[in-house]
């Protein structure tokens, strides 16, 4: 009778692990947080697409085995990371016209929930806030190996407040996170 209770309680917590959600770091060491945005240079009449990217980040990536439905990712970024290569439009990009980052130093990405759209690809809901506004987000989330996988979305950056140059520059901005998760 006692080998079968400790057997019982055995094959019990090995089902509570094989369930467990394991959690992965995210970081600059081996993901990336992009965005490009079109503008129109004073005196021209053509647009330019803007890249950038944000060299500070860190969040988490909770996987309950393949079940990606049951994940959920949070992602916080320093605004005072922002770079596009051009250190005087950076400098522009930190300031009070656009990420104000004296007073809000980070944004943030956290899902709420993973829906499965096809074989690898998920729509995942969130809330996304910028300049100390938080606002609902639908993304898209593509698997592409097991810790890895690429989110992307469009914010409306006059709904957090930045409407510096819009049109001029434009409203819409497209992100990508490119995120491998590491124990």
């Amino acid at each position: 009778m006692k080998k079968i209770a400790i057997l019982t309680a055995g094959l019990a917590l090995f089902a509570v692990s094989a369930t467990a959600a394991d959690t992965y770091h995210i970081g600059p060491d081996k993901s990336k947080v992009t965005f490009k945005i079109k503008n129109k240079p004073p005196g021209r009449s053509d647009f330019e697409v803007v890249p950038g990217s944000f060299k500070e980040f860190s969040g988490t990536w909770s996987i309950e085995g393949d079940d990606l439905t049951k994940s959920s990712i949070q992602m916080e970024i320093k605004t005072t990371s922002v770079d596009t290569g051009n250190g005087r439009r950076d400098r522009h990009l930190r300031n009070q016209d656009f990420f104000k980052v004296k007073e809000f130093p980070t944004m943030t990405f956290k899902s709420t929930a993973f829906k499965k759209v096809s074989e690898n690809n998920y729509e995942v809901t969130g809330a996304f806030t910028l300049l100390g506004k938080t606002k609902p987000v639908k993304v898209t989330f593509k698997k592409n190996g097991p810790h890895s996988g690429t989110v992307t979305f469009q914010i409306k950056r006059s709904e957090f407040g930045m409407t510096y140059r819009v049109p001029n520059t434009a409203d819409e901005v497209d992100v990508t996170l490119d995120i491998v998760g590491s124990k």
